[in-house]
């Protein structure tokens, strides 16, 4: 019987489990060996003009391992963005700026007491730092997730719509319907799924969202 409540993932359950049923997901790696794998497709980048996103989770929660690592790919001049949820203190943002091309800015709610209701925390220092952002005329793609029943309303929406247009930095905007990638996932770690009754937007809401978008002259993608 595995109790998953007395875990501090240490990792020793994996050594000792006598049927290898258990595994280790992830690395600890040092800088130089992100470094090392990263350059290894160096040429890939250069002829397909793409380059490196650091996504997680969230990266900024390590952004001076994240500077040190973009530090290193400017100098090879690799392009570098980072994906945000923006909700990390403003720091977190200067330590990796000088090294970074492009943020996907990932927003979910205008709603500062809706925001928290479904995530625990308000809002304001995500728009905050997106403000900031917009200011020093830094590139930004904004993420609107969309959510049946949560986050769809037409009123939630265009609260969120209104604030990006208030921001002259933003490139494009993607919308990013909900999925189910994570019940697997979960149930891999022996948790419930609080939102697994809620179902996947369809098309014709999706086409809505993309129209509205678009008549406010964004460029506009579904999937990102």
């Amino acid at each position: 019987m595995f109790d998953r409540s007395l875990c501090d993932a240490c990792g020793e359950c994996v050594k000792r489990c006598p049927e290898g049923a258990l595994e280790i997901v992830g690395l600890e790696m040092a800088l130089e060996d992100v470094i090392t794998e990263v350059l290894s497709d160096k040429v890939f980048y250069q002829v397909s003009g793409g380059g490196v996103t650091f996504s997680g989770g969230e990266p900024l929660l390590q952004s001076e391992f994240v500077r040190d690592v973009a530090r290193e790919l400017k100098e090879q001049n690799i392009h570098v963005a980072i994906d945000t949820a923006g909700n990390v203190p403003w720091g977190s943002f200067e330590d990796v700026l000088p090294y970074a091309d492009l943020f996907l800015y990932d927003m979910k709610f205008f709603s500062a007491s809706e925001h928290e209701r479904y995530t625990g925390v308000d809002n304001r220092l995500i728009l905050e730092n997106a403000g900031k952002m917009a200011e020093r005329g830094i590139p930004m793609i904004v993420r609107l997730v969309v959510i049946p029943g949560i986050n769809d309303s037409l009123g939630e929406f265009q609260g969120r719509l209104d604030f990006v247009k208030s921001l002259d930095a933003v490139e494009q905007i993607d919308l990013l319907p909900y999925h189910k990638l994570g019940v697997a996932k979960y149930a891999r770690l022996g948790k419930g799924y609080v939102h697994g009754d809620l179902e996947i937007p369809d098309e014709e809401r999706m086409e809505t969202l993309r129209r509205l978008v678009s008549d406010q002259g964004f460029k506009v993608t579904v999937g990102g």
